[in-house]
């Protein structure tokens, strides 16, 4: 048996490696050494630039703390409003409501772009992009260029003029950092964008991304990862799922919990870092799983451990190198 995501017409030769002996041998198709990962090569350029969501937010509070024009304050606020746009109230936290996050969370805007599809004019990766875009036009391709170190051509009869403007349209003003702010978020997209990359023959799907979750008090974020592995699909075609999520309130402290679904069986583990956390936890299992049994899953296991997992549910696909010894 040899699985592999690449067509391959008859007559192909292809070179096989075995990677599991008797008695059913099973061969991996070997491809030609080809440039570096698309997946790493997303990674590499976002992770420099890349900003959370929580730390966002508080650059973005920092700034509105800061004495600006009726103009600036617009963009400030255009900007809250997008971000809070990009999450989940937990009044409002259901599945339809979950699956409209994960979909417009910016993970699908390029497939969307590629398809043909129209503009889905919620996407949140889009929004950014455009709004990044109207914030650079107001700066000006001149602050660009200072931005970039390059001087524009001056003479010593302006110079004054051009001494007012850089204090005026300086690298750090606020339109600048909140471009920066802005490209950050986008960036921390495509480096969720990068763990759904294919990698080789593998037969595993991911879907990672930050969701903010909405309280009266304030944002919390919400890691979810959902991964589906065909490798061990049933003879009806059935995938195996599992849904990794990782939160930390301050009421509970961190939490993370993986969900695992095969056919009808359903295993769940909850991983928590306080005791009295996994107290109420298994005081509300039995609750849960009379939930999943009315939705007719078979439950496998449910049960709350005191201590990390052994690997964690989040990753990120960093680059195995990220300074090159050569250059």
């Amino acid at each position: 048996l040899a699985r592999s995501q690449v067509m391959l017409q008859p007559g192909t030769e292809v070179k096989l490696q075995v990677v599991k002996g008797p008695p059913v041998p099973e061969l991996r198709v070997l491809t030609a050494p080809a440039p570096p990962e698309p997946r790493e090569q997303v990674a590499r350029s976002a992770m420099g630039r890349q900003m959370p969501p929580q730390e966002t937010r508080e650059s973005v509070s920092q700034l509105r703390a800061q004495p600006m024009s009726a103009k600036h304050a617009e963009r400030i606020h255009q900007f809250t409003t997008l971000l809070r746009d990009s999450g989940v109230h937990i009044d409002q936290l259901k599945a339809a409501t979950l699956r409209q996050a994960v979909s417009y969370s910016g993970l699908f805007h390029e497939p969307r772009l590629l398809n043909g599809d129209p503009k889905e004019t919620t996407d949140i990766k889009m929004r950014l992009l455009q709004f990044a875009a109207r914030l650079r036009a107001e700066i000006g391709p001149e602050t660009g260029l200072k931005q970039r170190g390059v001087r524009p051509a001056s003479t010593a009869g302006d110079q004054p003029a051009q001494a007012a403007a850089g204090r005026e349209a300086g690298g750090d003003t606020l339109l600048n950092r909140l471009v920066r702010l802005v490209e950050g978020s986008v960036s921390r997209i495509q480096l969720q964008q990068s763990a759904a990359l294919p990698v080789d023959d593998s037969p595993r799907q991911v879907w990672q991304l930050d969701l903010p979750i909405h309280l009266p008090e304030g944002t919390d974020d919400l890691m979810l990862r959902i991964e589906r592995d065909t490798s061990g699909e049933s003879s009806d075609g059935t995938s195996a799922w599992s849904v990794n999520l990782g939160f930390e309130f301050d009421n509970i402290g961190s939490v993370q919990c993986r969900v695992a679904l095969s056919g009808d069986r359903v295993a769940t583990t909850f991983w928590v870092d306080r005791a009295p956390t996994l107290q109420r936890l298994e005081a509300r299992l039995p609750t849960l799983e009379d939930a999943l049994k009315a939705q007719g899953l078979d439950v496998v296991h449910l049960k709350g451990v005191l201590g990390p997992p052994a690997e964690p549910p989040m990753k990120i696909p960093l680059p195995d190198r990220l300074v090159d010894e050569r250059a």
